[in-house]
């Protein structure tokens, strides 16, 4: 793939002039007529309201289940999709958990994307029989549950991605990684930065900052101690740009080399960022770029256009949320009989090779004690207000993926 400059502007004119081909017609039974019959209970929990909105995925998926309920349904049964905030909070999250699972009665969860809820979470899952297809996991624990699986790599690998490329490009000796003090988050993405150091001759140190008192400034100042040849943010969005505000203010732009998660590969990272961190900023992707010319990707602008609203988030996970909803779809569609927990577990934990234009390998849920199938992206570059793709797919490498890659090449699914 040659590499592209794509500016904001552009992409959101391409994101309008796609609707239409595919927003009616390419989602669920795809037959235009609205179901009408018994709904069928989906659930998801997002951390909306909190130090960050982190609900894109959701907000994705809604917007497919609703061309699906329009299209025909479930074989003519509409889906009703309830989504809980948990507002990061872990009791916020285990009580909405509760609400879906024993209260709405859910048959599955789709689209989820949290910072706190597979940790208060995974456990109920197993013992209600509840699998989950989330769009976007986060910290450790929605890495290692049994019924849990996501669209995204998480930011383990992501920040690691971006770190390797900063580091293999530039020839880097040392680097800084940076992260919040969320439990299951911050220590865990930086320790595999520091792994890869280790195994590679390059030197991390990290710094570990409490999100309730971000403090830009301070953090940049930290950075700058360090004298590091390049830093990683492995953090959300939101909470780089202080950082990147600071940095600008000590020029350490021109010194440093920059590299950030795929939560930064957002339409309007670049504009938020600023001129100053044009050409200085490595993003990290966790899918393929959001111009790619593909069935999939063409389908999720075109829904998002109809059906979803127009504040919904331009993104990597929205892209996320977009899989999780078709694919879910498609395994209930395939389900004969009853469509009830037992039956929506073995349909979802049945999808493998998962093949997409916004994938850089087959997806796949499957069995196991715990689930990691997308660990490939590519790295980008903010230019010119848009983002310029610069690599092939390229495998993260952390040591703490040994156990999936070996379960992947027993079954046929070597990356």
């Amino acid at each position: 793939m040659k590499n592209r400059n794509i500016a904001t502007a552009t992409l959101l004119l391409a994101v309008v002039a796609s609707g239409g081909a595919y927003a009616a017609d390419s989602c669920g039974m795809s037959n235009g007529k609205a179901a009408t019959g018994e709904p069928i209970q989906i659930g998801a929990i997002v951390g909306k309201t909190g130090p960050e909105d982190f609900s894109s995925s959701a907000r994705s998926a809604a917007a497919y289940f609703k061309c699906v309920n329009a299209n025909g349904g479930i074989n003519g049964r509409p889906i009703n999709y309830t989504v809980q905030d948990d507002t990061w909070n872990p009791e916020v999250a285990a009580q909405s958990a509760s609400k879906l699972v024993k209260d709405t009665k859910v048959v599955g969860m789709v689209g989820s994307s949290s910072f706190v809820e597979c940790g208060a979470n995974n456990a109920t899952y197993e013992q209600e029989g509840v699998a989950v297809v989330a769009g976007v996991g986060v910290p450790r624990a929605c890495f290692y549950g049994k019924n849990y699986v996501s669209f995204n790599q998480g930011p383990r690998q992501s920040t690691l991605g971006a770190a390797q490329y900063i580091v293999e490009t530039f020839k880097l000796k040392k680097v800084t990684c940076v992260a919040p003090g969320i439990p299951g988050f911050g220590d865990w993405v930086c320790a595999g930065v520091e792994a890869y150091g280790k195994a590679n001759g390059v030197e991390v140190s990290t710094v570990i900052f409490d999100p309730g008192k971000l403090d830009g400034n301070a953090i940049a100042l930290q950075v700058a101690a360090s004298k590091p040849g390049g830093v990683v943010l492995g953090m959300p969005r939101g909470m780089m740009l202080p950082i990147l505000t600071g940095a600008e203010q000590q020029d350490l732009g021109k010194s440093i080399k920059w590299g950030l998660p795929t939560s930064a590969y957002h339409t309007q990272m670049p504009k938020a960022a600023g001129k100053y961190w044009d050409g200085k900023l490595y993003v990290h992707m966790e899918m393929e770029p959001l111009e790619t010319n593909g069935p999939d990707t063409k389908n999720w602008k075109a829904i998002m256009e109809k059906y979803g609203d127009k504040k919904d988030p331009i993104d990597t996970f929205s892209q996320a949320g977009y899989m999780a909803a078709r694919v879910s779809t498609e395994a209930l569609l395939g389900i004969k009989g009853t469509i009830d927990r037992k039956s929506t577990f073995e349909a979802f934990k049945g999808m493998t090779k998962v093949k997409s234009d916004m994938l850089c390998a087959p997806w796949y849920f499957g069995s196991g004690d715990r689930h990691q199938p997308n660990h490939a992206g590519r790295m980008s570059q903010i230019v010119n207000g848009g983002f310029k793709t610069l690599t092939e797919c390229f495998q993260s490498k952390d040591s703490d993926l040994a156990d999936i890659t070996a379960i992947e090449a027993k079954g046929g699914l070597v990356k």
